[in-house]
């Protein structure tokens, strides 16, 4: 009885967790909240793709 009310509950916070997770970074928009967005090649920011490079090589 206990393992199960415990379980139900852990099950009820993660779910939360998500959800809460999912509105923030849908507010952020869709770069802002992507994990990738420091490298990210898909043109997303205002960087032109000349300064995208030239950031890369100073990267590497």
């Amino acid at each position: 009885m206990l393992a199960s009310i415990l379980l139900g509950i852990v099950i009820f916070a993660y779910a939360t967790f998500m959800i809460v997770r999912f509105v923030k970074r849908s507010r952020q928009g869709k770069c802002a909240a992507c994990e990738l967005n420091k490298s990210c090649q898909s043109g997303c920011s205002v960087v032109t793709p000349e300064q995208r490079h030239n950031l890369l090589q100073v990267m590497k």
